[in-house]
């Protein structure tokens, strides 16, 4: 859909550098200067600003660049459909690994049912690489339960879902009526890793009730909601997580919810996809479809 000089552009700002643009696209350093002057006297405005050693994207270069790589992503898909009218499709979607627990195979048994769809692609990860992966095309929709910026994407909320503290159910402040901030710095926190959702949502959490990472006895990182499950059940320390990460152990006993006084919060699950897409009917009907799901449970 869009000529070499965009291609080139798109390459440009991956890589930072004429030398390596010119390496990856087997052309010269001179050509891929000539495409980049080019393209930016068509349009009009200064794409790159280069003061050696140092090249950097304009603001402008940025939002030529989001959108090339969301139409591309969009025309490919669209001229798979039109060339196979008849035939099944293929869908991919990224998911955060806490959703990827729950929310994420519910998607799954929706798109089952819906014969259009033959080939089923998710890809597990956090909240920046699912991200990341629209941007790139290599996911056509994603559900994330982090924050992310609203003014950049379009997106569905799904449902609110409550995000907990918990602990062993033989963890000293399982034994709680009342559990305040100064009482969890006491004991290690589990918590995932950067570019988590999960996480951001907690260090949120936390900061409003003015406590940090460090005033904790001890930070363990993990980053997959499986993980933190056994850890807190071997009482390693506590942590905090969508109640329905641990719905099972919950229901069980073995792990209880903390009676946080400040500090329990609902938040977005979301499927989010690119601004003005194409494809933005097939989305709103696939989160509907959830959400009455998750309204029969």
């Amino acid at each position: 859909m869009f000529d070499q000089r965009y291609q080139t552009f798109l390459v440009l700002v991956a890589t930072k550098s004429y030398t390596r643009t010119a390496e990856q696209l087997f052309i010269t350093q001179p050509a891929v200067s000539q495409q980049i002057h080019s393209l930016e006297a068509e349009i009009g405005v200064p794409l790159v600003a280069y003061r050696r050693p140092y090249l950097t994207i304009t603001a402008a270069g940025r939002q030529l660049a989001d959108f090339i790589q969301r139409t591309q992503a969009q025309s490919t898909r669209l001229l798979d459909d039109l060339r196979r009218p008849h035939q099944p499709r293929q869908i991919s979607f990224s998911t955060t690994l806490s959703l990827s627990e729950f929310l994420a195979p519910q998607l799954v048994r929706v798109l089952q049912h819906r014969a259009d769809y033959q080939t089923i692609n998710c890809r597990i990860t956090n909240t920046q690489a699912a991200l990341k992966a629209l941007q790139s095309g290599k996911s056509d929709f994603a559900l994330i339960e982090g924050n992310f910026d609203k003014h950049a994407y379009d997106y569905q909320v799904i449902r609110r879902e409550p995000f907990v503290g918990i602990v062993a159910a033989h963890h000293p402040l399982a034994q709680r009526d009342q559990v305040t901030w100064a009482d969890l710095t006491r004991y290690p926190l589990i918590i995932r890793e950067q570019g988590s959702g999960s996480r951001d949502i907690l260090l949120h959490l936390a900061q409003a009730a003015n406590v940090t990472l460090a005033d904790f006895s001890q930070t363990v990182t993990v980053n997959h909601p499986a993980a933190i499950r056994q850890l807190v059940l071997a009482n390693v320390g506590i942590s905090f997580v969508y109640r329905s990460v641990v719905a099972q152990e919950l229901a069980a006993g073995t792990i209880r919810e903390l009676p946080l006084t400040a500090g329990r919060v609902e938040h977005d699950l979301d499927l989010v996809y690119l601004r003005e897409s194409f494809f933005a009917a097939d989305y709103q009907a696939l989160a509907q479809q959830l959400h009455q799901q998750a309204g029969n449970q």
